[in-house]
């Protein structure tokens, strides 16, 4: 099992749509039962993008009882199988939060026990910023993508990023990350110029593959698809699926 961690320090970058719509991409040329996803963002939205509704088992209800993950994985209509966040109150997030915090060791644990498949990767979604989230994909996971737009406010973010990969280097000194462009538009100067300046910057940190900017990636999220099932010849899904391949040869499956 591959684990990857889907970050961002902003929010409104598409963290999440990205986690979803790469997670298909993988399912598409992994096959049925290779690649799932978990919901670590309170926002509980991941299951949307993926056609799964509501339901009562969740990572953050499991937890709060006792219980491990098993059943809380549930089947999306894409082949890609879901564990949600979950909604919960406030009182519950917190006492959930405060688990963690005293188990570091709380997410790879419970990827292990979860039966999510030996052979198959695992796309965490996380909320934006450090968190407590963030130290548990960190402690575990075999790769993090951090994603970024094409704009000033992201370009801003990257030393605060770069602090948090200093810290978690010295724990873990064999994670590897790399940052992801994402509703890249080489239409506008400004957005051409950061996409410019950013791989000026970051150098072959940098993800080779870009996701353009896509209407369809919020049409699809309206009828609860990725956008590689309602658009699959347009210019995401074009991006998405080259993106996969590259993800696919640097976690070496």
């Amino acid at each position: 099992m591959s684990v990857v961690g889907i970050v961002s320090m902003k929010g409104g970058v598409g963290k999440t749509s990205l986690t979803a719509n790469i997670a298909m991409a993988l399912a598409t040329r992994l096959g049925p039962g290779r690649v799932s996803v978990v919901d670590l963002d309170p926002q509980n939205a991941l299951h949307w993008h993926l056609g799964v509704n509501g339901t009562q088992a969740s990572v953050c209800k499991q937890t709060l009882r006792g219980d491990g993950w098993a059943g809380a994985a549930v089947a999306s209509p894409f082949e890609v199988s879901c564990v949600p966040y979950g909604m919960v109150s406030e009182s519950d997030r917190e006492a959930f939060e405060a688990i963690l915090v005293k188990s570091p060791g709380w997410l790879g644990k419970n990827l292990q026990q979860a039966g999510l498949g030996h052979d198959g990767v695992v796309l965490i979604d996380t909320p934006p910023g450090p968190s407590v989230y963030l130290k548990q994909v960190f402690a575990c996971a075999d790769l993090v993508l951090i994603v970024l737009l094409a704009d000033a406010g992201s370009y801003a973010t990257i030393p605060a990023m770069e602090a948090w990969l200093e810290d978690m280097a010295v724990l873990r000194p064999e994670l590897n990350s790399f940052y992801v462009l994402n509703q890249v538009d080489k239409t506008q100067v400004l957005n051409r110029d950061v996409t410019e300046l950013l791989h000026q910057h970051l150098g072959e940190r940098i993800a080779p593959v870009g996701i353009h900017q896509d209407e369809a990636v919020g049409e699809a999220l309206a009828f609860r698809q990725p956008v590689l099932v309602y658009d699959p010849h347009g210019q995401a899904s074009h991006d998405l699926a080259r993106l996969a391949n590259w993800l696919i040869d640097v976690l070496n499956r």
